[in-house]
Parts: C-alpha cells; structure tokens; sequence
C-alpha cells in the first residue's frame, strides 16, 4: 500500500431519475397503444392513489358524491333495480365505473350481445388499468380494437385478450365501451383531471416514505465509526462492515453507521455522533403548500369537506354549505352526466325500453336527521339520451 494513503473511503453514486414517469402514447411492433413509456401509466396512478392519504380520501369522496343517494328511474322504474350481469345491477356497476373515472379519467364497460344481436344480454364494468387501445385505423380513422390484461408487467404469464369496440352492427359478441374525457393532444388515454397535481402527491407519498424508512433502518447515519488501526483486506473490510451493522442498524437502533478505515497512530475505534438534521422542520414546513396543491388539482375549495384540516379554520354553518354547493355544480356533476350519458344508452338497449337515470343529491346529516341540501333547490342530476 502506498505511503501516501492514509484512509480509505467507499464511494456513493447517485443517478438522478425523473421525478413522475410521463403520460405518453407510445407506439411500437404491438397492436396495442403503450399508456405510458412502460405501458404502465394506470398502475403508476393507481400506486399513488393508495399510498397518498390526501389523494385516495379526495378521490374515494368524489367517488361517493357521484353516487349521490342513489339512482332512480321515472320511466323504467325497475330498471334501477333489475340486474344488468349475473350478479349486478346498474348502481352496482356505476359505482365502479365512477372511481375509474375520477382516478383514470375514463372507464370502461364489457358489453354482451344477445344472440339475435338485437339487445344487450349483460353489461359488465372493465377495469379501466387492464384495458389498452388499438391504433387507430387509417382507412376509417377509428379505433376498432381493445386488449385486456390482468397484469401489463407479466404479459407472458398472463396472456392479452382482443375484444372489438363497441359496435350496434357488427363484431363479437363480447365488446369493450370505452370512455375517455378528452384530453388536447390525446388520441388513445385521457389524463386525470387532477394530473396538474401528480408531483405534490408524489412528494407527499414520499415525505412518508422517508419517516418510515428512517424509522425502519436509518436513512441517516447516525454514527461515524473511524477504524483507526490501519486499512485491511476488503474481505475482513466487508466482516467489519456485516459486525457493525448487525449491531446498529435494526428497527430498534435507527442510524445505519458509516464506516471508514484509517491508517492512524492510535489503534482504538474513534466514534462520533452526528447531529440530527432539521430535515424534519424543512419536510413540515412544505407540507401545508402540499396539500393546498393537491386540493386545487382536485378543484376542491376547501378540505374540510373531505376530511382534511385546516389550522385555525372551522368554518362556519353558511360558508360549508356553499362549498358544498359549488363542487357538486362544478366537480360532481360534470362526472355524473358523463357517466349518465353512457348508461342511459346501455340499460335502454339491454331493457328494450328507453330508460333516462337520474341521480339524488347526497344528503347533509345535521342533528341527527337527513335534511337535503337548503341550497340544493333544482332536479336531480339527468343526462339526455345518446
């Protein structure tokens, strides 16, 4: 070993990667459409959704406001009750379909024709993440085909099923409707109306990683221990390094150490505390812009209609109930007539008969008791037949 060399350190390399993968519409060899570079864009958001706290309480409430207090139907009353597959009616399906919509910006239906073609046998909800577009045909610049998967990760293990579009004249028997809001740009995906706000969800999910694992094995090192006896082999280095974190780092002792070998006049270990960081202060200080930016990506006016906290606000009788007002007419309803739209449609061919849903406002409890909305004073939400 070199006079010269007087310690020796190991060396991190850290690779910078994008902070949100990218919504793209990606084309190779296949004849399904990638949702997203890795094809995978669904399940990115779905990930987000279940580890965000803020994220999945805004969209399962939104969930719940689109349902309202139920469908009825004043022209085929028993339309909302009959079921439209083995085991489902129609509330029972739009309630799925109404989730897909909010977390993916669209959804989509498994329709059944009948054998003489000329009504819907059943109607079943598809899950939005499984579903991928074909291309588009050039001759007649529609998208004739879809594919189901049960995971885009293992296309291998679990094979790709073709399915027609929706069509009243021709194609299989068993179609996939896909709905999509519309996005610029866009031929094939939608992007989720709170897409603006993806990155604050991303920091918020990993603000909580970063306190678990910290929790978990230290992401901080807590010591620094200093071999001060000289630089051995690297197989009795690497012996050193397994002893000391069997001793340090566990669930119980957070700090994983850092360890250096040094050649030195003095043979004993020399060990010294490192200082928490205020990396907590920093991560708390931000938190508060975090959730108003995820609030505003979802167009909510204010959190506590959603479970959310606001220090030093309670806010009163009046100003709650104009919240309340002011989303269902700008957020909910805007989803319930797209998802009415499509569903006025399927129930009347699968029933025969022309069937107009509508939605009963959900209902405010006060005191104990239901009292509708006071503010809440036109019809229930309708959509026109397609």
């Amino acid at each position: 070993m070199s006079e010269k060399q007087k310690y020796q350190l190991g060396q991190l390399k850290f690779t910078q990667e994008p902070l949100l993968p990218i919504f793209s519409e990606t084309f190779d060899k296949k004849p399904w459409v990638y949702y997203g570079e890795a094809n995978l864009m669904p399940q990115y958001l779905i990930s987000r959704w279940n580890n965000s706290a803020i994220h999945k309480a805004i969209v399962v409430s939104k969930k719940e406001q689109i349902m309202g207090d139920g469908l009825v139907s004043l022209n085929n009353p028993m339309a909302a009750v009959n079921f439209i597959n083995d085991a489902e009616n129609v509330s029972d399906v739009m309630e799925k379909c109404a989730l897909d919509l909010v977390l993916f910006g669209g959804f989509s239906l498994n329709i059944v024709w009948s054998r003489d073609r000329k009504s819907i046998a059943e109607i079943y909800h598809c899950d939005f993440s499984r579903v991928r577009s074909g291309k588009i045909n050039q001759e007649t610049d529609k998208i004739e085909k879809y594919y189901y998967c049960a995971d885009w990760s293992n296309i291998k293990k679990f094979p790709v099923e073709e399915f027609d579009c929706f069509s009243q004249e021709d194609g299989d028997p068993s179609q996939i409707y896909y709905f999509k809001q519309y996005s610029p740009s866009n031929s094939y995906y939608p992007h989720p109306d709170y897409s603006g706000g993806l990155a604050s969800i991303e920091i918020d999910v990993n603000i909580k990683e970063f306190h678990a694992n910290n929790l978990k094995n230290g992401m901080l090192p807590s010591l620094w221990i200093n071999m001060n006896n000289g630089i051995p082999g690297e197989e009795e280095q690497r012996l050193v390094t397994r002893g000391l974190e069997s001793q340090f780092s566990s669930v119980n002792n957070a700090g994983r150490p850092i360890i250096s070998f040094n050649e030195s006049k003095e043979l004993s270990p020399e060990i010294t505390q490192i200082q928490t960081s205020a990396n907590d202060g920093y991560y708390q200080a931000i938190y508060d812009d975090i959730i108003r930016s995820i609030l505003s990506a979802h167009r909510i006016s204010s959190g506590e209609l959603f479970g959310i906290s606001t220090a030093n606000k309670l806010g009163s009788k009046d100003e709650i109930t104009t919240h309340i007002e002011y989303i269902r007419k700008t957020v909910i309803m805007p989803y319930q007539k797209q998802l009415l739209g499509v569903f006025n449609k399927m129930v009347s061919l699968k029933f025969g008969v022309p069937t107009t849903f509508e939605i009963k406002p959900m209902s405010i409890y006060e005191a104990g008791d239901i009292t509708q909305n006071p503010l809440v004073t036109d019809t229930p939400t309708t959509s026109t037949q397609l």
